[in-house]
């Protein structure tokens, strides 16, 4: 893929019940991507946290996302980082990163990661 989009590290908040990424496609034509999350504590490699590297085909316009609970025998454990790695062959491919406070979509302020925050790593 083209480029390589990271959130840079995150921790959870305390009150986290969920950890979501969401992909919008804004152009014109089919886009694959893929979506790697990353669990990595200081001096510890990263390691990729279930359910793994995810690839897909999103139509123009449309929108998919993927939620993993928090708790100490989820995905995502209180107390390490985390890091969204987008690849894309398309920029109009746009991720979007955020911690819900349940499994419903509740966003906990000040956690969403917007597509412009976002950086090209590779």
């Amino acid at each position: 893929m083209r480029y390589q989009l990271s959130s840079g590290l995150f921790g959870l908040p305390g009150n986290a019940a969920s950890v979501d990424w969401a992909v919008v496609n804004h152009s014109l034509h089919s886009d694959a991507f893929t979506v790697t999350i990353s669990q990595g504590a200081v001096n510890m490699s990263k390691t990729v946290v279930p359910p793994g590297t995810l690839t897909e085909t999103l139509e123009p316009g449309y929108v998919t996302h993927n939620a993993n609970s928090v708790g100490p025998s989820s995905p995502f454990v209180p107390g390490f980082y985390y890091e969204v790695v987008v690849a894309t062959n398309s920029r109009a491919v746009m991720p979007t990163g955020m911690v819900w406070a349940d499994h419903g979509g509740t966003i906990i302020p000040g956690t969403t990661i917007r597509p412009g925050c976002f950086v090209k790593v590779g």
